[in-house]
C-alpha cells in the first residue's frame, strides 16, 4: 500500500518523489501534458488516470466548470468537446505560474492531484472491460483487439462466432509491446500521468476513492458535493474485485509484475 504522509486539509496521501523537476518547456514536450485537466475556477490540475475513477472524475469536474451537458461522457472523454482546458493550451510562462505559482504576479500555485490504482487490478479491470463486456460485433472491440495484436488479422474477420481472447493471451501481448505505445487503459501508470515528472500536491487511491475523493472536494471548496458513483455516471463497474482470483495465475502475476515494474516501485503497491 501507499506510504501515506499528512496534508492539511487532506488524510494521508502518497507523496511521490519527483525524480526529475521538468522545466514548463519541458513539460509542453511530454505526451502527459496534454492529459492534464486544468480547472481555473477551481485553481487545480487533475490527470485523469483510466481504470481509476477517470470517467467519475471528469463528469464531477466538468459539473464544478458549470457546463451544462457533464453528464455526457462521449464529450467527457473527447478533448475537442469536453469543454475543458489542458495543461498543454497554456504558454511556459503560464505553466510556471500553475505549477509553482508566482510571487511578482502575486499567483498560487494550483493545486495538483491525481488517483492511481493496484497495477494488478487495474489491468484486469482493462482487460475486463474492453474484451469482455464490449459485444464482439462492435467496432470497439475489434478496436481493442486490433491494438494489442496484429491489426490486419483482424480488420475482415468475423468476430462474433470466434472465442474471446483470453486472459493469458492479452497479457501475452502485452509483453510484446513498447508500453509507450500501449493505450493509455492498461499503459502503466508512471508515463499515463508523469508520475515523478510532475509535482503532484496529493495522490489519492482506487481503493481509497470513497475518502479520498470526499476529501479532495473538500479541498477544492465543495465539501457538500457528493463524488458520483458508477450508477449516477451511467458506466456500470466491471466485477473486477471478484476475478481477480479466478483469472490470475502466480505466473501471469510475475509477468504483470514485470509488465508495471515502474508502478510497483514507485506506487508502492
Amino acid at each position: 500500500e501507499l506510504e501515506r504522509t499528512a496534508g492539511s486539509h487532506l488524510p494521508p496521501s502518497a507523496r511521490l518523489s519527483v525524480l526529475h523537476e521538468l522545466t514548463a518547456e519541458e513539460l509542453l514536450k511530454q505526451p502527459f501534458t496534454s492529459r492534464l485537466i486544468v480547472s481555473e475556477r477551481l485553481r487545480a490540475v487533475f490527470c485523469p488516470m483510466p481504470k481509476a475513477a477517470n470517467s467519475n472524475w471528469k463528469y464531477v469536474l466538468r459539473k464544478l466548470e458549470g457546463l451544462g451537458n457533464y453528464d455526457d461522457l462521449t464529450r467527457s472523454h473527447n478533448p475537442m468537446t469536453s469543454g475543458l482546458r489542458y495543461l498543454s493550451d497554456y504558454s511556459a510562462r503560464d505553466i510556471d505560474a500553475i505549477v509553482k505559482g508566482d510571487v511578482s504576479r502575486g499567483v498560487q500555485p494550483f493545486f495538483k492531484f491525481v488517483f492511481v490504482r493496484d497495477p494488478y487490478t487495474r489491468l484486469l479491470s482493462g482487460y475486463l472491460d474492453k474484451f469482455v463486456l464490449k459485444n464482439t460485433s462492435s467496432s470497439e472491440y475489434r478496436l481493442f483487439l486490433s491494438q494489442v495484436t496484429s491489426l490486419r488479422k483482424f480488420q475482415t474477420r468475423d468476430l462474433t462466432n470466434e472465442p474471446r481472447l483470453s486472459f493469458r493471451s492479452f497479457v501475452d501481448e502485452l509483453m510484446k509491446q513498447d508500453v509507450v505505445r500501449m493505450n493509455t487503459h492498461w499503459m502503466p501508470q508512471t508515463l499515463v500521468c508523469g508520475l515523478g515528472y510532475f509535482p503532484y500536491d496529493f495522490v489519492g487511491s482506487f481503493e481509497h476513492l470513497s475518502i479520498d475523493a470526499s476529501a479532495v472536494l473538500a479541498h477544492l471548496g465543495h465539501a457538500d458535493e457528493p463524488f458520483p458513483t458508477q450508477r449516477d455516471i451511467g458506466f456500470p463497474p466491471s466485477g473486477t474485485s471478484a476475478m481477480v482470483n479466478e483469472l490470475y495465475t502466480r505466473e501471469l502475476m510475475l509477468k504483470a509484475r514485470l509488465l508495471y515494474d515502474q508502478d510497483f516501485l514507485l506506487l508502492g503497491y
